[in-house]
């Protein structure tokens, strides 16, 4: 893998009301934004190259959305559900900031 992580954030859209990740109304926590919000921490950091944040389809865990997958090196990943845009900054200390040292 050329990245030292890939995040995956569900930007899925339903529409009638149906809860989704991407949808709108889910506010600053939409998939969408938070896209947004962890590019911005990984080019503020200089780490663009080792760290690609994607959207993504569905992961079928609507109801637990927004939900972001992390993949390692190795391949193996971790699942965030019901994530916040105030949860960006702890997300990018676990996933981001150990590869700040990596030369």
């Amino acid at each position: 893998m050329p990245f030292k992580r890939m995040m995956f954030v569900c930007t899925n859209v339903r529409e009638g009301g149906e809860a989704a990740c991407g949808n709108a109304e889910r506010g600053e926590a939409c998939g969408f934004k938070l896209v947004e919000k962890l590019r911005e921490e990984v080019k503020k950091r200089g780490l663009k190259g080792k760290i690609r944040v994607a959207k993504s389809g569905c992961m079928d865990l609507c109801a637990l959305g927004p939900n972001i997958m992390v993949f390692d090196e190795s391949g193996s990943y971790t699942i965030f559900n019901r994530v916040a845009a105030e949860d960006v900054p702890g997300l990018a200390e676990r996933f981001v900031a150990p590869l700040e040292t990596i030369s």
